[in-house]
């Protein structure tokens, strides 16, 4: 069956394709050569297969050519994409990195503003422990009771006890929180530091009140009377070694507190240099207060400007601030006498002694023995004549003495 079909194909070539001649003449000959159905049949065969092979070939390059270009395409945006993400994380690391770089500046300006202020709270506490103790009860009162005490400025700072500072703090982990704490202790710090400076200054403007002179005109005194100079230093850099910046709320705080600490140690100065000490040291009563009494002498009223203590012959007498010597010797009206200079424009006199123990010239420290009480010059008997004088003027010595109750003796 087969080879009938075979048959039959062929004899329709053979129509199709009947053999042919080809004849070719050249110089006088002639030749040809024959196609037969076979050539002819293989030719077209050919032909047709060179013709679906460049076809193949031609759709198979141009599917080809679309693929690569899609391809191409594809990896286009995919670099395109690859790029911009590189371009966003690159952005990204300068971002995080300038915001690092901020916070690590932020944290080193603050790292630095901390170690400045306990720097600065560590010398503001030594200057505290310094002038700041427990040599002066709190402050002294009046007959009637009213206190010395004059009312502290305003502080524009508001005050917070520790437990409440303690209270406030949230999570102790977290970085802000640690600095609010910081910051609230230093607070804490700070007004404490402030209490004692205004208590110290107060109790020991009210010892000074006590003598009856304005803390003030004492200071004054000793400015005008003392040989200073040199250059001008600030409360801040005397303080604290350093200008401290009056536009922060923090450094200017400290300076108030500074400024009250320095006032109270100047203070302090005048009030130990000062004749609070009773000027015998022994048991004894007084006698003549100070002011208008009757003259012993004559029975008229007369002025007293000192006052007056008994005891036994040679009883010590004693400086009743420290000071240096001026005056030991006879004085008219006050037999064998020592004076003593406590600067500041306070001048103390011994009268009446029987025996003089210092020389003029000497320094003494409150409490020393520069004498044994008698009755020389104008005396009735045994006793010791005390005087108190400022800038030349007499005072009460019974206000010195009130005041050096409440200055505890180490």
């Amino acid at each position: 069956m087969i080879s009938g079909v075979f048959q039959k194909v062929w004899d329709i070539a053979e129509q199709w394709f009947p053999n042919r001649q080809i004849y070719h003449r050249s110089e006088g000959q002639v030749r040809y050569f024959e196609l037969t159905t076979t050539l002819q049949v293989g030719s077209l065969g050919g032909a047709i297969a060179l013709t679906g092979w460049l076809c193949f070939t031609t759709i198979s390059v141009a599917l080809h050519g679309y693929q690569m270009s899609q391809q191409t395409a594809e990896m286009e945006r995919v670099r395109r994409e690859s790029s911009r993400m590189v371009n966003e994380a690159m952005a990204n690391e300068a971002a995080t990195q300038a915001l690092f770089e901020s916070q690590v500046e932020n944290f080193e300006s603050t790292a630095e503003e901390f170690r400045t202020r306990h720097d600065t709270l560590r010398q503001l506490i030594a200057l505290v422990e310094d002038i700041d103790g427990d040599d002066y009860d709190p402050s002294p009162a009046l007959e009637n009771g009213r206190l010395l005490m004059a009312a502290a400025p305003a502080d524009p700072t508001p005050r917070r006890a520790r437990d409440d500072v303690m209270l406030s703090l949230g999570d102790p982990n977290a970085p802000t929180d640690r600095v609010s704490s910081l910051i609230e202790q230093q607070d804490v710090v700070l007004a404490e530091a402030e209490d004692a400076a205004e208590a110290r200054l107060e109790n020991l403007r009210a010892v000074l009140r006590l003598t009856g002179l304005r803390p003030d005109d004492v200071l004054a005194e000793n400015r005008e009377n003392e040989e200073s100079g040199g250059p001008f230093l600030s409360i801040a850099s005397s303080a604290f070694g350093a200008e401290l910046d009056m536009d922060d709320a923090f450094s200017a705080r400290v300076a108030r507190i500074a400024t009250r600490m320095i006032e109270a140690r100047e203070i302090e100065a005048a009030v130990q240099a000062l004749p609070l000490h009773v000027p015998i040291g022994v048991e004894h009563r007084e006698t003549s207060d100070y002011g208008a009494r009757i003259d012993p002498f004559t029975g008229r009223p007369a002025y007293h400007s000192g006052q007056d203590f008994v005891a036994f012959r040679n009883a010590p007498i004693q400086a009743a601030g420290p000071g240096r010597v001026v005056y030991a010797g006879w004085r008219a009206g006050y037999g064998r006498t020592v004076e003593i200079d406590h600067g500041y424009g306070f001048m103390t006199r011994y009268g009446h002694l029987n025996s003089i123990d210092v020389r003029r010239g000497d320094t003494v420290y409150a409490g020393e023995r520069i004498g044994g009480m008698g009755s020389t010059g104008r005396s009735t008997s045994t006793h010791l004549h005390y005087e108190v004088w400022n800038n030349r003027q007499t005072l009460d010595p019974e206000r010195f003495m009130r005041a050096g109750q409440y200055v505890q003796q180490n």
